[in-house]
């Protein structure tokens, strides 16, 4: 008993030793206020909207993708936390919601490998265009393939990043008939590899998602087995002051993922569908970029790209959709942490996939305003 207490004892004092020893945690606070400044003309094509086949407005907006956060750090222990701002942009801007971009932690329990958990840019997205029109919209979904931001269990091992997201699966649009059950039972896996060099840099990733749909009381005369996939390919490289980086992605009913859509015509020819009452139609889908850039001084970087996209629906009567843009800016550094972007761009929206009527046209000019503080 007296062994009991001398070791009590010790530990009561230890403890608190422990706790003062132990390295306090380091915040750092940020944030970034954007606004668009934004003419844009619509071309309707062979459609009409609203009686008119044109118009013309201006958008000037607070982005929604404004933001406050906080780093922290204690140790091998880190965490993030990223909020969004957003404005209702009627009469005085209005008072709006405050959503939660990302917040995760980290931690690094070896050299080279780092678990984290919690909601952030999943293994495939990848920043490369600095597009800034439409809440920067970085050609996301329209030649930059973007995998969004949600709940993870994420492994870093050196340059491969590995994650188990959240299954935003759904069957929008699908059109199954009443009675069906969808059954997901696995995560969604995501994976990515940077391979360094001097000058530049290359990154495989790739991504699967499986879920099932039961025939339950349905008119279905079998369950439906919806797969949806995207292997790609990045890079970047640096010459002096020139750089030129790129990517491709290609894959399959990511539509159905609710992740991997995007582009001019949304989800609506990007997922499976319907055929017969035992089987689906496969929506593959490819899309590619290709962005240039040039640094001519501290205060002064040229970029201009172009980003295509294409999903085939494979169903009868339904041509594939497809969307070409171009853009150029130039980024004007005129204090620390103060950004201007002048911008202008041009999107083909093509021919439309049912009809095949001409889809129009958008030409936008303006800027984005930053100040990050």
């Amino acid at each position: 008993m007296k062994k009991l207490v001398a070791i009590f004892v010790v530990l009561l004092f230890a403890v608190p030793a422990m706790a003062q020893t132990a390295k306090a945690p380091e915040w750092s606070f940020f944030g970034s206020q954007r606004m668009a400044t934004f003419y844009i003309a619509d071309d309707y094509g062979d459609a009409k909207v609203n009686g008119s086949g044109d118009d013309w407005g201006l958008r000037w907006d607070f982005q929604g993708n404004s933001r406050v956060g906080a780093r922290v750090r204690a140790d091998k222990v880190g965490g993030f936390i990223e909020l969004a701002l957003t404005a209702t942009n009627g009469g005085d801007g209005g008072d709006g919601g405050v959503n939660t971009r990302r917040a995760f932690g980290t931690w690094k329990f070896s050299d080279n490998a780092t678990l984290k958990v919690g909601k952030d840019y999943s293994p495939v997205t990848e920043f490369i265009s600095g597009q800034v029109f439409d809440s920067d919209a970085g050609l996301l979904g329209q030649g930059n393939f973007y995998g969004r931001r949600p709940s993870m269990l994420g492994l870093n091992i050196g340059a491969l990043e590995m994650a188990l997201l959240n299954n935003p699966t759904t069957t929008a649009g699908m059109g199954l008939p009443a009675g069906v059950d969808p059954d997901w039972n696995l995560p969604r896996f995501e994976a990515a590899y940077q391979l360094k060099m001097d000058s530049f840099y290359l990154r495989p990733f790739g991504g699967i998602q499986y879920f099932k749909i039961d025939s339950g009381a349905s008119t279905l005369t079998d369950d439906l087995d919806i797969l949806s996939y995207v292997v790609g390919l990045g890079g970047m490289a640096n010459i002096g002051a020139f750089r030129i980086g790129g990517q491709i992605a290609y894959g399959q009913n990511w539509a159905n993922t609710n992740a991997w859509a995007g582009g001019r015509w949304g989800q609506t020819y990007a997922g499976a569908t319907l055929k017969g009452t035992d089987d689906v139609n496969d929506a593959t889908s490819i899309q590619a970029q290709l962005v240039a850039g040039l640094k001519f001084s501290d205060t002064i970087n040229f970029e201009a790209g172009v980003g295509y996209r294409d999903d085939d629906a494979d169903r009868p009567g339904v041509d594939n959709a497809r969307a070409l843009e171009y853009y150029g800016q130039v980024v004007l550094t005129l204090a620390p942490g103060v950004f201007l972007v002048p911008e202008v761009g041009y999107i083909d929206f093509m021919d439309n996939p049912v009809t095949d009527d001409d889809a129009g046209y958008r030409w936008y000019a303006g800027a984005k305003w930053q100040i990050n503080f």
